[in-house]
C-alpha cells in the first residue's frame, strides 16, 4: 500500500499507523489497569467504612458499660442520659452495619458482635432498673456475678478478630493495587520500547525509499553530464577542424589577394605597353610580342586565381557543413540540460519534503534532516550548473548563427570573385587574339587591334582591382568566421567547466545517499 503513495504521504502513514496502534494499546492497558486500581481503592474504602462502623458499635457498647457502672456507683442521672445516647449510637451503627455487611464474607462476626452488645444491653437495663428501684444491693450482686464481664470480653475478641481479617483484606487489596501499577509501568516501558523500535524500522524503510529515488536521480544526472561531455568533445573536434579550415582559407585568400594585385599591375603594364606600341609603328612586332607575353602571363595568373577560388568555395562549403553539424550537437546539449534541470527540480522538491517530514519526526529525524539539507544544496548546484550550461548553449547558438551568416556572405563573395575572374580570363583571351591579329594577320589592322588591347587592358586592370576588393571582403568574412570559432571554443570550455561541476555535484549527491 505504501509503495503506491507519494513520499510525503508514505512518511505520514508510515509513522502514524504504528504510533496510533501503539497509543491505542497503551490507552487500553492504562484503562484496564486504572479500572483495577479503582476497584481496589473502592474495596479499601468499603473495608475502612466497615471497620469504622464496627468500631463505632464497640465504642457505643463501651460507653453503655461505663455509664451503667457510673450510675450504679454514683446514682447520678447524667449517667442515664449518656447511657441513652450510647444506646442510640449503637442502634444506628448496627443498622448501618447490616446494610454494609449484606454481601460480606465476615458478616457472621458482625452479627455475633451485635447480638452480644444486645445481650449486654439487656444486662445493663436490669442493673439500671434495680438501681432505680432502690435495690442497689441486688444490682451490685448481679454485677458481681461476672456475667457482664464475660459478654464484654467476648465483644472485644470478636472486634479484634474482625479488625484482623479486615486488615488482611486491606493488605491484599494494597498488594493487588501495587501489582497492577507495577504491571502497568512494565507494559508502558515495553510499549514505549516497541514504539521506538517500530519508528526506527519505519524510518529506515522510508529513508531507503528516499535514498533509492535520489540515487536514480543522481544516476540520471551523471548519465546526462557524461552525454554532454561526449557531445562537447565532439564539438571541440569540429571547432578545431573549422578553425584549421578557416586558417587555410585565410592563407589562400591572402595568396589570391597577392595574385590579384600582381594581375592588376600586369594589366596596367600591358595597357601602358599597348599605348607605347600604338605610338610606334604599325609593324612594331617586338612591342606586340611583349604585349602578347604579358597577356599570356595575365591569363595564367587568372587561371591560378580561378583555381584558388574553386578551392576556397569547396572549403567554405565544408565549413558550412561542419557548422550545421555543430548546431545539431548544440541542440542535443540544450535538450540534455533541460532534462538535468527537471531532474534537479524534482530532487529539490523531494529533499524539501524529506526535510519537512524529518522535522515532524522530531529527534528521530534530525540526522535525516541534515541529509535532506545537503541533498537540496547539491540539487541547487546541479540546477545552477545546468542553467549556466543552457546560457552558454544559447551564446554558442548565437555565435553559430553569426558564423553561418559570415559563411554565406563568403560564399557569395567567392562566387562573385569567380565571375570576375571569368570576365578577366575572357578579357585576356581577347587581348591574345588581338595581338595574334597584329602579328600574324593584317598589320594594317594593328592600330585598331592595339586600341582594342588598350581598352581590354584597362578593363582587366579595373576587373582585377574589383577582384582584389572582393578578396579583401572574403578575408574579412573569414576573420569574422575565425573570431566566431574562437568565441565558440571559449563557450565550449565554459560548458565543459559547467559539466564538470554538474558531474561533481552528482557524485557528491550519490556519495551522500
Amino acid at each position: 500500500m505504501l509503495v503506491t503513495l507519494n513520499m510525503r504521504n508514505r512518511m505520514i502513514f508510515g509513522y502514524a499507523i504504528p504510533v496510533l496502534i501503539a497509543l491505542g494499546g497503551l490507552v487500553a492497558l492504562v484503562y484496564v489497569s486504572a479500572d483495577k486500581v479503582k476497584q481496589a481503592f473502592s474495596k479499601v474504602e468499603q473495608v475502612q467504612e466497615k471497620i469504622l462502623t464496627v468500631n463505632e458499635m464497640v465504642l457505643a457498647a463501651e460507653g453503655m458499660i461505663d455509664t451503667s457502672r457510673g450510675y450504679l456507683i454514683n446514682q447520678d442521672p447524667v449517667f442515664l442520659t449518656r447511657y441513652d445516647v450510647f444506646v442510640k449510637v449503637f442502634e444506628e451503627s448496627s443498622k448501618n452495619s447490616e446494610a454494609l455487611m449484606q454481601k460480606d464474607e465476615h458478616k457472621e462476626i458482625v452479627n455475633q458482635t451485635i447480638a452480644l452488645i444486645e445481650e449486654y444491653r439487656l444486662f445493663s437495663d436490669q442493673l439500671l432498673a434495680l438501681a432505680k428501684a432502690g435495690k442497689k444491693a441486688e444490682a451490685t450482686s448481679l454485677f458481681s456475678t461476672g456475667q457482664g464481664r464475660k459478654i464484654v470480653d467476648r465483644i472485644y475478641e470478636l472486634k479484634e478478630e474482625f479488625d484482623r481479617v479486615k486488615i488482611d483484606s486491606l493488605k491484599e487489596e494494597n498488594r493487588t493495587s501495587t501489582q497492577t501499577l507495577a504491571s502497568l509501568i512494565f507494559w508502558l516501558l515495553i510499549g514505549s520500547f516497541a514504539l521506538v523500535l517500530v519508528v526506527i524500522i519505519v524510518a529506515v524503510f522510508i529513508s531507503s525509499g528516499i535514498t533509492k529515488i535520489v540515487k536514480e536521480a543522481t544516476n540520471a544526472i551523471a548519465s546526462s553530464s557524461q552525454e554532454i561531455a561526449a557531445t562537447i568533445e565532439q564539438q571541440e573536434r569540429i571547432i578545431n577542424q573549422q578553425a584549421t579550415s578557416v586558417n587555410q582559407t585565410t592563407t589562400t585568400m591572402n595568396e589570391l589577394g597577392s595574385s590579384s594585385k600582381a594581375t592588376a599591375k600586369q594589366a596596367e603594364s600591358s595597357a601602358k605597353n599597348a599605348n607605347e606600341v600604338l605610338s610606334l609603328a604599325e609593324s612594331s612586332s617586338e612591342g606586340a610580342n611583349q604585349v602578347l607575353d604579358l597577356a599570356q602571363e595575365g591569363t595564367t595568373s587568372v587561371g591560378r586565381t580561378m583555381e584558388g577560388m574553386s578551392q576556397l568555395q569547396n572549403k567554405v562549403e565544408a565549413i558550412a557543413q561542419e557548422i550545421r553539424n555543430l548546431s545539431e550537437q548544440n541542440t542535443q546539449i540544450s535538450t540534455i540540460t533541460n532534462l538535468v534541470t527537471d531532474i534537479a527540480n524534482q530532487t529539490n522538491m523531494l529533499a524539501l519534503n524529506a526535510a519537512v517530514e524529518a522535522v515532524r519526526a522530531g529527534e528521530n529525524g534530525k540526522g535525516f534532516g541534515v541529509i535532506a539539507t545537503e541533498i537540496r544544496k547539491l540539487a541547487d548546484q546541479s540546477k545552477s550548473s545546468a542553467q549556466k550550461i543552457n546560457t552558454l548553449v544559447i551564446n554558442i547558438e548565437e555565435a553559430i548563427e553569426s558564423t553561418v551568416m559570415a559563411t554565406e556572405e563568403g560564399t557569395k563573395t567567392v562566387k562573385y570573385s569567380m565571375e570576375l575572374s571569368q570576365v578577366t580570363a575572357e578579357a585576356f583571351a581577347q587581348v591574345t587574339e588581338a595581338i595574334d591579329n597584329i602579328i600574324l594577320r593584317n598589320q594594317d589592322m594593328s592600330r585598331n587591334a592595339i586600341e582594342q588591347v588598350v581598352v581590354n587592358s584597362q578593363q582587366i586592370s579595373l576587373t582585377t582591382k574589383q577582384q582584389a576588393i572582393a578578396i579583401n571582403q572574403v578575408v574579412e568574412a573569414m576573420n569574422t568566421l575565425n573570431q566566431g570559432a574562437v568565441e565558440t571554443v571559449s563557450g565550449i570550455n565554459q560548458t565543459r567547466i559547467g559539466v564538470q561541476k554538474l558531474n561533481q555535484a552528482a557524485q557528491d549527491l550519490n556519495a551522500l545517499v
